[in-house]
């Protein structure tokens, strides 16, 4: 086996071990802010309230529990999406570590998923972020961000998958005229 398959078979273990501590952490804090949604109720926000930032944006919470859950169920949302990318990445790494080559249509489908996961946390969070801002009474310093640089690369990842199926047809041809 030439030294780059070696290299590759290695970092793609290594990376997929990270990338699914990364999502089991993820999925810790999911289930830290579900408890923390439950217990709201029982919360004392105070007069100055609370700023709370996650993903890139901070809220002030006016000591509204309906608005501290709305703001932890976005949260969640986008947390789920992230999870579930970290996810799929890991196992995209774990199927490359174990295939002879990485051009296959299960990696090629792994990557697509990757990439709509991606687009779709890029358009539902911010809309979800839109509904809750405008449903309780808080301020923003963001309302929503449409986050271009995200869909891009989810475009990015999408054309990744193509040309992991092409290569994965490539592959299949040449397999054949062995």
């Amino acid at each position: 086996m030439d030294t780059q398959k070696v290299k590759l078979l290695k970092v793609s273990k290594i990376l997929g071990i990270i990338l699914a501590i990364g999502g089991i952490l993820l999925i810790a804090a999911i289930v830290l802010l579900l408890v923390l949604t439950v217990i709201a109720p029982s919360l004392d926000l105070g007069p100055g309230g609370v700023v709370i930032y996650v993903w890139g944006a901070s809220m002030t919470l006016d000591g509204s529990v309906d608005s501290f859950r709305a703001l932890t169920m976005v949260t969640i949302l986008s947390s789920v999406f992230m999870a579930a990318i970290l996810l799929v990445a890991s196992l995209v790494c774990k199927d490359i570590s174990r295939e002879e080559t990485p051009f296959t249509k299960r990696i090629s489908n792994k990557i697509k998923v990757i990439s709509l996961l991606l687009f779709a946390q890029c358009i539902v969070v911010p809309l979800l972020q839109i509904v809750a801002a405008t449903l309780f009474s808080q301020t923003t310093d963001t309302l929503a961000s449409f986050d271009l640089g995200s869909i891009v690369i989810a475009a990015v990842f999408f054309c990744l998958a193509l040309v992991f199926e092409y290569g994965a047809e490539l592959q299949r041809q040449a397999d054949e005229t062995l």
